[in-house]
């Protein structure tokens, strides 16, 4: 039975790229939500700022861009009022723009390149790294479509020098086949509409599909530097 469903949705893949091989670009707007920051912080010094952290992150949304060869995913920055303009919130402000997104991430599929933009603005040019995804046949419907659950394990090494996995969950649409989703979550034979990220989690709430249309993705203009000289300039920090 298992082995028919995955012929199933393999086919339905096939059918739908088919259909859908004409031109198209759209704009996905997400919403995110931050849950469980700071709860292993248990000294009082950080407590304040990780609240207003999370405060900030759930009211923050990122922007989807894409067509056919290229996609940015864009955090759309929280703007506090006067009121509020202050240490705490702007400390804030930068702790949930790296928790929640870590850079924005411009990529180009032809050359399978991507340029990351820091809180900063410091741009980092890399090779996109191809994502090992492991697709299910869990399934559920997100505002209409018809959405299967995946899997990537984010593998590393922690401080203490011990071996990491942690797995990223994607639900990604078949119906609406572009391989792209927030930050850098590429890959997939469909696009993600709500990605769990470790504490985060992204939630599409609005899709425009541009049929027949290549919308321009803008680039950040100015000097990159590459991965491994952003790495070396951190660790000498």
């Amino acid at each position: 039975m298992k082995k028919l469903k995955i012929i199933l949705i393999f086919l339905t893949f096939s059918c739908v790229s088919i259909g859908f091989g004409q031109t198209a670009s759209g704009t996905i707007i997400y919403k995110i939500q931050l849950i469980g920051y700071g709860v292993d912080n248990k000294d009082p010094e950080f407590k304040e700022l990780n609240e207003a952290t999370v405060k900030i992150a759930n009211q923050q949304t990122c922007t989807l861009n894409f067509n056919s060869t290229q996609s940015s995913s864009v955090l759309d920055k929280y703007l506090c009022s006067d009121a509020e303009n202050n240490r705490l919130v702007r400390m804030a402000t930068s702790m949930a723009f790296i928790v929640t997104n870590e850079s924005d991430y411009f990529f180009d599929k032809l050359s399978n390149t991507a340029v990351k933009r820091d809180d900063n603005g410091n741009l980092i040019k890399k090779i996109h790294n191809k994502l090992d995804w492991e697709i299910t046949t869990e399934s559920k419907v997100i505002d209409g479509y018809l959405c299967y659950k995946a899997i990537y394990y984010d593998k590393f090494i922690n401080r203490k020098g011990v071996n990491r996995s942690i797995p990223i969950v994607a639900w990604f649409a078949p119906s609406l086949p572009y391989g792209y989703g927030p930050k850098y979550f590429n890959g997939l034979p469909g696009l993600i509409l709500e990605l769990n990220d470790r504490e985060t989690t992204f939630y599409a709430t609005s899709i425009k599909i541009l049929r027949g249309t290549e919308i321009k993705i803008d680039f950040p203009k100015g000097k990159t530097v590459s991965q491994e000289q952003h790495s070396k300039k951190v660790m000498s920090n």
